[in-house]
Parts: C-alpha cells; sequence; structure tokens
C-alpha cells in the first residue's frame, strides 16, 4: 500500500476515535449533565421492594431534562432512611409508585414533605391500576379519589391539558395525541375539589387520568398507569410525540424542580427566510410590506444571504435593513448555492467545501463593508445539513450556529434518546450548536407552539418567498399564535438567539449554574440580587480554544472532563458577554470573493428567474414544484431554461415576423384599393 495512503489511513482512524471519545463526553454532558454539577435538585423515587420498574423511564427523561438527580429508594428501607430522602434540602419532588403506598406512613411522609413557609414539596402518586388498594389510594388522596376503572370505549384518544395556575402554563386548552394505550381513569371523584390536569379526550367523552388534589395544603398528584404496546414504544419522531410521551411526568417534574431546574431566562421566536438578495420586490417577498405585517404582528425576519450576492443589493432595501434592525437581520445562507455544495465527500472534497467555508466569510465581510448592514455568523446550509467535519470547521471559524431542517450532519445517526427530540439544539456533533428549525406553514401550530414554550425552547420558523404567495401577511396568524400562547416572547435575529442559548438553574447557595451550547453568550441576571454564574460548556480539545474572556477581557477558566468552566459575577439586573475563541487559519485577505464560475453564474441567474420571474405564474410555480419532487440536476434546469428562453426568442422573432408579414398584406390592400 502506498504511503500517502497508509497516512490518510492512520488519519482517519485517528479522527475517527477522537470522534468517538467527543460524542461519549457530549452524550454523557447532554443527557446526565445534572450529575456534573455540585449543587443540583433531586427527584425522590420510592419504589416497592423487589418490583420492575415501570414508569422509571419516563422519569428518568423528565428529571434528566430540568437537571435533577432521581434518588431511586424502595419501600423495604428502613422508615428513617426513606423520610430522611424527602427532608433533604435538595429534593424537590417525590414520587411514589401505587403499590408501594401501603408500606408508607402516610403522616409521617406527609410531615417531611412540610417546607418552612409553607412551600411544600409536591407528591406524586403513579402507576395506579384498578388493583390498587382502595382504601389506600382514598386515604391518601384525602378521601377525593376512590379508584380507576378501564376505559369502555376504543381510541384513538387525545390529551386535553386542564387549567392549572403555575403548573400547565402555556400547555393549558392544549389536545395532543394520546401516547400508548392509556386503559385506565380515575371514576367517582369529587370534581369541585380536584383538578384534572390531563384528560382522555375522544369526541366528547372526558376521562381523566391525571389529577391534582390539595391534602392539608399539601399538593398531591395522581397519575394513572399507561400501557404501551409490549412490541413498541412511541417514536419520538418530532417533539410532540416526545413530548406526550412523558407530558405527565414533565409537567410534575417542572412544576418540582422551579427555579432548581434547568430553564432558559426567556422565550425567543425568530422567522427566516432562504435565499432573497435585497432587492425590492424578491418574487413573492416585498420588504417594505413586510416591514408593515411585522410591526402590526410583530415578530422579527432574518434573511438567509447566499453570499455570492454581495453586491447586488439595491440602496432602497439596504437602508430599510440599516434603519431597521429590531425587525431585519441577516445570516449566512451557504457560498455559492449551487447544487451538493456541502455535501458528501465523493461530490465535493472536503478541501473544497472548506474553501466554499472561508469563501463565504470574505463575501459576507464584503457584504458588511458595503451596505453597512452587520450578518449574524449564523450557517444556514442549503439544502441539506452538512457532514459533521464541516460542523467543526464552523465552530474553528467562530460561528456561532447552524440552523437547519434537520439538526444532525448527513453522516451521523439521530440519537434514539428523546431527550434529543425534546430540545432543538445539540451539542452531539463537533461540539459545535446545531439547531433544528420548522416550516412557517404546519398543520397545527399551537400545539407545537405550546409544547416549545412549555419546555423554554426556543423557536425557529422558516420559509421561501412563495411563503407570502398568496400574500404578505402569511406568517401573521403563527406570529398571532406565538405571542398569544407567550406573551413575553421576543422577536429576535438569529444572531442574538445563539447568544442565549444557555439554561441556567438556582443553586443551593443561591447562585447559578449555566448550561452553555453557545460558544458567544450574553448572559443576564434577572434574579433581582448580585449572583455568581457557574458557566460549563462541552470541550473535549484545550488546545483549539484561542481565548475567553468577558465584556472583552481575558479571564481564568479551567478545562476538565470533557468541558470547559468558568464563573462570572455578575450584578442584579445587569448582562455580561462571554466569548469563547477557537484558534484558525483563516486570513481574509487571500481569500478571492471573485465570481469565476459561468455554472455558479448561470444558476443564480437560473434561481433569479424561478423566484421572480416563474414565481408570479401558474406554470411557473408548476415547474418549480416538479423541479423539487423530482430532484432534477441544475445542469438540466439550466440547459432547460436556456431552451425555454432560447425558444421564446424564435417565437417572439416569428410573431415579429407574422405582423410585419400582415401589416405588408394590409398595405397591398390598401394600395391596390387607391389604384
Amino acid at each position: 500500500m502506498p504511503m500517502e495512503s497508509l497516512t490518510r489511513n492512520r488519519r482517519l482512524r485517528t479522527w475517527s476515535a477522537k470522534s468517538i471519545v467527543r460524542s461519549t463526553c457530549q452524550f454523557l454532558f447532554l443527557v446526565f449533565a445534572s450529575s456534573l454539577f455540585c449543587c443540583s435538585a433531586d427527584m425522590v423515587l420510592i419504589r416497592p421492594a423487589g418490583a420492575t420498574p415501570s414508569e422509571q423511564h419516563e422519569l428518568e427523561i423528565a428529571s434528566q431534562f430540568y437537571g435533577l438527580d432521581l434518588r431511586v429508594v424502595t419501600a423495604g428501607e428502613p422508615a428513617d432512611q426513606i423520610l430522611a430522602s424527602i427532608r433533604r434540602s435538595e429534593t424537590v419532588a417525590v414520587v411514589i409508585e401505587a403499590d408501594a403506598l401501603a408500606n408508607l406512613d402516610q403522616k409521617a411522609v406527609l410531615r417531611a414533605l412540610h417546607r418552612t413557609g409553607g412551600s411544600n414539596v409536591p407528591l406524586l402518586i403513579l402507576d395506579i391500576t384498578p388493583e390498587t388498594n382502595r382504601t389506600v389510594l382514598k386515604a391518601w388522596s384525602g378521601g377525593l379519589v376512590a379508584g380507576v376503572q378501564p376505559l369502555s370505549t376504543a381510541g384513538p384518544f387525545h390529551y386535553l391539558v386542564g387549567s392549572l395556575a403555575g403548573v400547565t402554563d402555556q400547555l393549558t386548552g392544549l389536545e395532543i395525541p394520546a401516547a400508548g394505550d392509556d386503559a385506565f381513569y380515575f371514576a367517582g371523584t369529587n370534581s369541585s375539589r380536584t383538578k384534572a390536569v390531563i384528560s382522555l379526550k375522544n369526541g366528547t367523552q372526558l376521562a381523566p387520568v391525571f389529577l391534582e388534589v390539595e391534602v392539608n395544603q399539601q399538593r398531591i398528584f395522581l397519575l394513572c398507569k399507561k400501557d404501551f404496546p409490549a412490541s413498541e414504544k412511541p417514536s419520538a419522531e418530532n417533539t410532540e410525540t416526545a413530548f406526550a410521551e412523558v407530558a405527565p411526568e414533565m409537567i410534575f417534574a417542572k412544576y418540582g424542580a422551579g427555579e432548581r431546574g434547568w430553564h432558559a431566562l426567556h422565550h425567543d421566536a425568530n422567522l427566516t427566510i432562504d435565499d432573497p438578495w435585497l432587492r425590492e420586490p424578491y418574487g413573492h417577498l416585498d420588504y417594505n410590506k413586510l416591514l408593515t405585517e411585522m410591526e402590526s404582528h410583530n415578530f422579527h425576519t432574518t434573511i438567509a444571504f447566499i453570499p455570492w450576492n454581495y453586491d447586488r443589493s439595491e440602496q432602497e432595501v439596504v437602508a430599510l435593513f440599516r434603519d431597521h434592525p429590531e425587525r431585519f437581520s441577516i445570516c449566512v445562507h451557504g457560498d455559492n448555492h449551487d447544487h451538493k455544495e456541502f455535501d458528501d465527500y465523493e461530490s465535493k472534497s472536503l478541501s473544497l467545501q472548506i474553501a466554499a467555508l472561508r469563501q463565504s466569510v470574505a463575501r459576507m465581510e464584503k457584504f458588511q463593508a458595503l451596505t453597512g448592514i452587520p450578518y449574524d455568523k449564523v450557517f444556514v446550509f442549503p439544502h441539506n445539513i452538512g457532514s459533521e467535519r464541516i460542523l467543526e470547521q464552523l465552530k474553528t471559524y467562530n460561528f456561532d450556529a447552524t440552523v437547519n431542517s434537520l439538526s444532525v450532519p448527513m453522516d451521523r445517526t439521530r440519537p434514539a434518546s428523546s431527550l434529543f427530540t425534546l430540545r432543538p439544539v445539540t451539542l452531539f456533533f463537533g461540539e459545535f450548536p446545531s439547531i433544528v428549525r420548522y416550516g412557517a406553514v404546519m398543520p397545527k401550530p399551537s400545539s407545537f407552539i405550546a409544547i416549545n414554550e412549555f419546555l423554554d425552547n426556543p423557536i425557529f420558523f422558516y420559509g421561501h418567498q412563495d411563503l407570502f404567495a398568496n400574500g404578505i401577511g402569511a406568517f401573521d396568524g403563527v406570529a398571532d399564535d406565538v405571542n398569544r400562547i407567550e406573551p413575553d416572547t421576543r422577536w429576535r435575529s438569529l444572531g442574538e438567539m445563539a447568544k442565549h442559548l444557555y439554561l441556567v438553574r438556582l443553586r443551593g447557595d443561591a447562585n447559578y449554574d449555566v448550561l452553555a451550547f453557545s460558544s458567544s453568550l450574553d448572559l443576564g441576571n434577572t434574579s433581582g440580587r448580585n449572583s455568581v454564574f457557574y458557566i460549563q460548556k462541552p470541550e473535549s480539545d484545550s488546545a483549539a480554544i484561542a481565548s475567553v474572556s468577558v465584556e472583552g477581557r481575558p479571564v481564568p477558566f479551567e478545562l476538565n472532563g470533557g468541558s470547559v468552566h468558568l464563573s462570572v459575577a455578575i450584578p442584579a439586573g445587569e448582562s455580561r458577554k462571554v466569548l469563547i475563541r477557537y484558534k484558525n487559519d483563516l486570513d481574509l485577505a487571500s481569500v478571492s470573493i471573485s465570481k469565476s464560475s459561468p455554472r455558479v453564474y448561470l444558476l443564480r441567474m437560473v434561481s433569479d428567474f424561478r423566484d421572480i420571474t416563474l414565481s408570479r405564474y401558474r406554470f411557473g410555480r408548476a415547474v418549480t414544484e416538479y423541479y423539487y419532487k423530482d430532484q432534477m440536476s441544475p445542469m438540466i434546469v439550466i440547459v432547460c431554461v436556456c431552451a425555454i428562453i432560447v425558444l421564446s426568442l424564435c417565437g417572439m422573432y416569428v410573431l415579429v415576423l407574422m405582423m410585419k408579414r400582415k401589416k405588408e398584406i394590409a398595405l397591398t390592400h390598401d394600395l391596390c384599393a387607391r389604384s
């Protein structure tokens, strides 16, 4: 084997080994983040001795999502040890499986849940079935719940979320498809003193499966056992299905954890429109009219700008963007936006893809210099997300994030954990924030919005100029839904949203842990008191870090456990900019921004013709739809469009000749008539 091949194989094996180690560290960080901090809170699960766990998987997901340690004890342990686990100051929620109730001293447990100041630790009793001891259940529920019964009707059912202040919040009134076969419901409850958190709905029939009662100022939640088919669990294909699988546990965990669980300080949202350059109009996108809609319905639009268009902007549109940065912003959309620009290495080598990244940065810097419009270092891949190696390069070149319809690189597989689906951002690939976005047109936006707002997830919408084919107000309804469900939503640029990709959690010492996803943070202290924020972000390669700074000043930091650690003191009501920068060899002066490729030039002209001209006509939109449906190659498109143009010119030429001939005949007839 040639020496060059041996060297290349060694490098590939080395990179593969590093990638495996790095991915393992990232998974442990994201899934078990609660164990990485010394001041985490606890959820205590009390199970019958020797019993097989039933709902423990769902509780693990909920506790991990909110950064809680799930401490499992059995009812067979000494009573003093069980009560001591409940009394610990770190305990913020307690869960008891129904079959363990008979082995516990109810009065002693309720006393252990009591906290001074009246803020008692909430209790969840789960796995309640018709076999659950009715006398014991009635005692633990203060006489309000006598038992459960099997459902007499077949599904499909939907979950209907009730209204409980501070518990259901944005989910109130939400309907989502039920997960699994919920075979039981609470029967014979005192409706005036019990509150349905979740009910099964089938037409007009409502069957409560998740209740809240209050016994001597102690909030107790009761949950019927869920039965999943023996062959499979629900597939977490999207946020809604993943949430439906664990909805009761997530609601309880969030309520119990409060500030002690991971939460965002703000609710953020954005609409991104791919491809347009700054001309008025661009197809169905009229910037001036869109501004009116944004101001009336309170949302923000980012243009995913193709760097190839860096020198084509119209001054009127440039002025509009400069005058309204609160409504308009720019991010990076590929480089040339030609097909397979960031695809498999057989279509385009890694070195050429990295060169395209460099050129995209150089072109955007020139765009900024020409227009005075800053651009966000957020990368939107054209067509499909690139490879993990390209994500690593984005990190090296100090991009803040990538936002796409998929968050999993094309050469990697999707993690099976529901935790991956429940958050839109992941650091699982290349330790770089990869964010999933959603089409601005969706069947039931209210469900999607409510769940993500409840989970403190930022929401990313996207579309193209054809989003506005039926009117410039096409997004108004979605924006109104977001603002109605969460009135405190801040519509921001992708760059600003990237700077707020972090979660905070109150520590036992009244300071805060910070779970950082981005290397550029705008960290605010909304607590009303001076606090120290302990930041942790995954970093497996310490040699790659060029600097860590706060407000532009270098600060000390530690690297251990595959993460970078630093602490920042922030006075009440103030914020601090935290920045991690990486070493790279990017020399913009040496990067050519010329448009030297005839193929790219023709493709861009064809794309403009498609969006600006063809989109006006039904036939043109049909052609575009056919193109995307059948994945025609760009060269075929160029040839077809050129053929259409040639045929059109020929047709016009023939038409001119016919008109000229007709005119000559008419003139001849006129002369004959006169003679």
